[in-house]
């Protein structure tokens, strides 16, 4: 069964069943569904896709029926699993993710605490329901050279170049040649776990932090795991980054991705910058684009 149909059972059974009639041959296709108050239901991926009100699908959102804002509401209860409590470490953070690593990405009012953090959303005004795919793709000639000697490595590019698909082969290359390698998996995307198990099967030597925050995953792993990498995904603020430096100092090795269009975006965000400055990175593979995803522009030392 492909990752659409996964994803849209999580949605309310009137617009499950409706998203269900899309032709199987444009399911693969989808990349991403978007829900928006107001506005109608959008599949996007190789093409664009509406729901029509013959209960068909067409290219042109003008035929298509707007979402109602109380019916948006219930899709992201759903989403949350009927409790929206139990998710708050997430949407804290602007997301949820379903079983799978499907993320979905919430746009709203925000709930917000003393000080300022975001404790929730008073109102939801559009979702993006990111699906999935575990796309298996061979671990490109340039990267794998950079495996076989490397003190740190970076791969960078923007959202939907690949990085996430890199990373999983990095590390079932790192595990090939005997290496021990730990993954903290904050949003469950690399290597989705659920209570019954992974979701695939998981490279030999490798240990998986699933649903842990990035900086306390690193630590985590530094101080139980014993790896000789680690590896993590969209590297971000300053915790992160002081957590990776005290894995540098424990002797382990870092495999990141981190959103970046070009070197000089590297340069820009002082948190990378910080990290980029230690030395204890020498190496950065920069991907291409969404249109080429898992296409590498340059590999360059740093």
């Amino acid at each position: 069964m492909d990752e659409y149909y996964q994803v849209i059972r999580w949605l309310p059974e009137e617009l499950q069943t409706r998203l269900t009639m899309l032709p199987s041959g444009e399911a693969p296709g989808v990349r991403e569904i978007r829900l928006r108050s107001g506005r109608p239901v959008e599949l996007r991926g190789e093409r664009t896709l509406y729901p029509d009100i013959t209960g068909g699908f067409c290219t042109d959102p003008s035929g298509s029926p707007p979402l109602k804002h109380s019916r948006l509401q219930e899709c992201f209860y759903a989403l949350c699993g009927q409790s929206v409590h139990s998710r708050a470490p997430e949407l804290r953070k602007g997301f949820v993710t379903l079983p799978g690593g499907h993320r979905v990405g919430v746009a709203g009012i925000p709930i917000r605490e003393e000080g300022g953090a975001i404790a929730g959303f008073k109102t939801v005004s559009s979702l993006n329901l990111r699906i999935a795919r575990r796309c298996v793709a061979p671990l490109p000639e340039e990267a794998a050279q950079v495996l076989q000697n490397f003190t740190g490595l970076l791969v960078a590019g923007p959202p939907g170049s690949g990085k996430t698909t890199l990373l999983r082969a990095v590390a079932e290359q790192l595990c090939r040649t005997g290496r021990t390698v730990a993954v903290v998996d904050e949003r469950c995307e690399l290597f989705p776990c659920a209570q019954q198990g992974f979701t695939f099967e998981l490279p030999l030597h490798c240990d998986v932090l699933s649903a842990w925050p990035k900086a306390q995953g690193i630590l985590q792993a530094v101080r139980t795991l014993g790896p000789d990498v680690i590896l993590c995904d969209e590297l971000g603020d300053g915790e992160e980054v002081r957590a990776v430096m005290q894995g540098l100092h424990a002797g382990v090795r870092f495999v990141l991705t981190v959103h970046a269009a070009s070197r000089e975006d590297l340069s820009r965000r002082p948190p990378l910058r910080e990290l980029t400055s230690t030395g204890a990175f020498d190496r950065l593979i920069l991907l291409e684009s969404c249109l080429r995803p898992g296409r590498v522009r340059q590999v360059s030392s740093l």
